[in-house]
């Protein structure tokens, strides 16, 4: 891939516990770091839950390997593209060459928890 199809500006959100003024533990997701990836679809089909039809759709961004990039965790963190939260399903190192690294992520349905960033 060449450097220049990354045209993309992405956020990477961690979720953390941190203590407000008055010593309460408070769970929020801060922006880590950004970097530009290449956006591409996934996959994206339509459900229908009480009469109302959503769309899930799956979006693979390639970014490129760095120090960072390494410590993604599905679990930890999540992606912001185009003001849209995206959940992290998998992250794809790439072993050989390790240049470029890809990320299989969906979009965050609304109303689910932790749902404020």
């Amino acid at each position: 891939m060449e450097i220049g199809n990354l045209n993309q500006r992405i956020d990477f959100l961690e979720h953390r516990t941190v203590t407000d003024s008055i010593g309460n533990h408070i769970n929020q997701w801060e922006k880590t770091f950004s970097c530009w990836a290449y956006v591409s679809v996934k996959n994206s089909s339509e459900t229908t839950d009480s009469g109302i039809t959503k769309e899930i759709q799956s979006l693979e961004f390639t970014i490129r390997q760095t120090k960072n990039t390494r410590l993604i965790n599905p679990t930890t963190h999540r992606i912001q593209f185009l003001g849209i939260l995206y959940d992290i399903n998998s992250v794809i190192l790439n072993f050989k060459s390790q240049n470029y690294m890809k990320i299989i992520a969906v979009a965050r349905k609304s109303g689910d928890i932790y749902d404020r960033h």
